[in-house]
């Protein structure tokens, strides 16, 4: 008698299965085809994650490398490495609507006392640190919506006091794209700027224009950036022939703290912290923002009250943009809006044009905080990572009162 044939068993419900096919199965031929027809470099990143022979077959993402140049130093110290960082904002699918991380992702590498291969391979990492968290949690790409912000660039060893940031322009189209074009290193010393030309691998000093402290650096249409703290702006061009002020426009009896956001290759705009002052006291209670749009032909600042979808996220990590467009529907995050990730406080909420603060003192023509949305600062290193959540509306004046005494 033959035996019968063992049947495969079925499963009965009212609603249609779905078969989540096992793409390790897929034959190598095929998955060296695959492999050169995707492009996109988080595609890529997925498909790495898949399993180790996907992610043999599948090259890191060039994207998602750190470059980095070895350079002199102007004093007697070892040699300094300038990397360059990209930056995403992402969001794991699997945590709540409303969190979201700002950095660098980085490509994963297992500790010494981890094993080499992973139960589900993690191809592209963070590490985030969460308050009441005892360990960093290590998150990753596979499952994530990710938002390509940019780069910038970072002086990995130089730990002299004065240091205080980068900036690199490239002079030719190879080398924005990772290449070993010519480019021209500025770093900022607090007072002090040396600039450095990849062709000569020598620092020279530049000649100072101001006598204020240095507080940012910038690139923008093939010209540095540089920011100061009594809040004037200077562009000048890679080989310093030219020299524009960008002074911003008054401000009558205020102080202000200044920051640039650069939105996609056309646009930068001047982000002005208003401080008013009562009897020579700055009032903390009343911080607002006033927005400018650079006239480049014209070469001055212009007031905008409006600047379209997009967010700008300012923070120590980076001032970037991005649109609105791309975040989750009611997660909490609407275009026109402004938020800082680097006040000394953890909860905060958006700026946005135009709110009514209560107060009939307040000119309706700033950006003031919205009560609309609480954000939560859950950490600031090694990326940022922001909770947006339904606020109860408090007061504005009750916002600003938290920040009395941190900041001057």
């Amino acid at each position: 008698m033959a035996p019968r044939k063992k049947k495969t068993p079925t499963m009965v419900s009212s609603e249609s299965t779905v078969s989540v096919p096992d793409w390790s199965l897929l034959p190598v031929e095929l998955l060296h085809i695959i492999s050169k027809k995707v492009e996109d470099c988080f595609d890529v990143v997925h498909a790495r994650s898949v399993c180790t022979l996907w992610r043999s077959i599948f090259p890191f993402p060039s994207h998602l490398s750190r470059p980095s140049y070895t350079l002199p130093t102007p004093r007697e110290d070892p040699p300094w490495s300038l990397e360059k960082i990209p930056l995403f904002l992402f969001r794991p699918r699997a945590l709540a609507a409303s969190e979201f991380f700002l950095g660098g992702i980085g490509r994963y590498e297992p500790e010494e006392e981890e094993e080499e291969e992973l139960p589900s391979p993690i191809q592209c990492s963070v590490k985030v640190e969460i308050p009441g968290s005892s360990d960093p949690r290590l998150i990753n790409m596979l499952d994530c919506q990710i938002l390509p912000l940019g780069h910038q660039y970072r002086m990995i060893g130089c730990n002299a006091r004065e240091y205080r940031n980068v900036a690199v322009l490239h002079l030719n189209h190879e080398g924005e794209g990772g290449g070993d074009g010519d480019f021209v290193v500025l770093l900022n010393f607090t007072r002090v700027l040396f600039v450095l030309r990849s062709s000569e691998m020598k620092w020279r000093r530049l000649q100072p224009f101001t006598m204020a402290t240095c507080e940012e650096l910038f690139t923008f249409r093939g010209k540095f950036y540089a920011i100061f703290i009594n809040g004037d702006v200077f562009a000048f061009d890679p080989h310093f022939q030219g020299l524009t002020h960008l002074k911003p426009l008054e401000l009558p009896n205020c102080g202000s703290c200044n920051d640039l956001v650069q939105s996609g290759d056309d646009e930068l705009f001047l982000v002005e912290q208003i401080l008013p002052r009562n009897d020579d006291v700055f009032d903390f209670h009343r911080l607002a923002l006033r927005v400018c749009r650079l006239d480049v032909e014209a070469g001055q600042w212009v007031v905008a009250t409006d600047i379209g979808d997009r967010v700008f996220i300012i923070g120590d990590l980076g001032n970037v943009s991005c649109s609105a467009k791309e975040f989750p529907d009611g997660c909490g995050v609407s275009g026109n809006s402004i938020l800082y990730t680097n006040m000394p406080w953890k909860e905060t909420y958006f700026y946005k044009y135009g709110v009514d603060t209560g107060r009939e003192e307040d000119d309706r023509n700033c950006w003031w905080y919205s009560r609309e949305n609480l954000v939560t600062i859950l950490s600031t290193s090694p990326v940022v990572a922001l909770r947006v959540e339904r606020s109860n509306e408090p007061n504005v004046k009750d916002i600003g009162a938290t920040s009395e005494g941190n900041r001057s």
